[in-house]
């Protein structure tokens, strides 16, 4: 699906689903006058036609909390609106529900079952996040998997599309939830508490390689994949930053001794929708085997004509003495909704344990 197809998530259908819906648990609910949001939709994004049908039923709601609270309850209860169905009454409980402690949990609780309660939740911690704290932790074992994830997601310091949690960016507050999730049995969980660590990392690299060091430490052999897992996946900004501490963690130690050969681009000049594709041969000259990390940089160019890198993983290695292989790379140039493309001199690059080593200069020309 493309990047401006996402709006059509919430579509006529939806908001035909969401009046009937409403209207079954509250009579009085005006669905006539609710369905007139259809004629707004298509000129608006996703999260405007999610702000648009919030807006829809704070009109048509009691407008008082604890009455409103009642009525979605009825309406989760029924199970008819599902997933992104779902979006505009979970912002309504972030919007309007923050005075309400019990009841907003509660709602989100029953809500996150069906549809995830990540972005409502953060109002809330931004507002009371001890005491957030202390109501998942009595949930931290349940037995829905939806719920386990939506503690590690939903108190992610930087959540995407979530909003920051400034308290838990100057001091992380979610280790004690996280070190009880880490060896979930499910990889969804394990993911969450994975891009979670990441997060953490951003800003206190020094905590979370004390943090994964003690569980990797510690990690029973029944656990111990797990660990792995979410140890390469938690470091890979500092990976990709050449992060000395991440590195050795992941078992790379010193300086490369490589050789990188016959670097090249499938052409020069590109255009959007095109692909860059690129080779080159590796070759080790240590006279041991030795663990590589290798990424690649693009360096796009700025609206101000600098440039500005980007890291994207591209392989771990693992070579004898000697040993040579070659690396090839498909890296699509396509549009895309989180970042503007200008016409100029890029650059990719090849960076081995943290080190750019080699680089190449292309034409784009959106």
């Amino acid at each position: 699906m493309s990047d401006s197809a996402f709006k059509n998530f919430i579509n006529a259908t939806v908001v035909k689903k969401m009046g009937a819906a409403f209207h079954a648990a509250y009579p009085s609910f005006n669905q006539k006058r609710f369905l007139k949001i259809i004629s707004q939709l298509d000129s608006l994004e996703l999260k405007a036609r999610v702000l648009l049908l919030t807006e829809g039923l704070r009109a048509e709601l009691p407008k008082k909390y604890s009455e409103d609270a009642t009525i979605i309850k009825k309406v989760l209860s029924e199970k008819k609106l599902k997933g992104f169905e779902l979006w505009p009454v979970s912002e309504y409980i972030s919007q309007f529900g923050t005075d309400h402690f019990d009841k907003s949990m509660d709602l989100m609780y029953e809500m996150t079952q069906a549809f995830t309660s990540e972005f409502a939740i953060r109002p809330f911690l931004n507002k009371d996040p001890e005491a957030i704290l202390e109501k998942l932790e009595k949930w931290i074992e349940d037995e829905n998997v939806h719920i386990r994830r939506w503690i590690s997601e939903g108190t992610r310091p930087l959540l995407p599309w979530g909003g920051k949690i400034q308290s838990f960016i100057r001091r992380p507050a979610t280790l004690h939830l996280l070190e009880k999730l880490k060896y979930d049995e499910e990889l969804y969980v394990r993911k969450s508490v994975a891009n979670h660590l990441n997060d953490i990392s951003k800003d206190h690299p020094e905590l979370l390689i004390k943090t994964l060091k003690s569980w990797v430490k510690n990690a029973p052999p029944e656990h111990k994949d797990k660990i792995d897992w979410i140890k390469k996946q938690g470091l890979r900004t500092l990976i990709k930053k050449g992060h000395r501490g991440a590195l050795g963690l992941m078992g790379v130690t010193g300086e490369a001794k490589v050789n990188l050969k016959n670097f090249k681009t499938n052409q020069k000049n590109y255009k959007m929708g095109d692909t860059l594709a690129f080779e080159f041969l590796i070759e080790s000259t240590s006279l041991k085997p030795q663990d590589l990390i290798v990424d690649y940089l693009i360096n796009f160019v700025k609206a101000n004509g600098s440039r500005s890198a980007k890291v994207f993983k591209l392989k771990a290695l693992t070579l004898k003495a000697g040993e040579k292989v070659i690396v090839k790379k498909n890296h699509s140039l396509k549009r895309i909704t989180t970042m503007t493309f200008f016409k100029g001199e890029h650059e990719v690059q090849i960076q081995v344990n943290g080190k750019v080593i080699k680089k190449a200069s292309w034409m784009f020309n959106p």
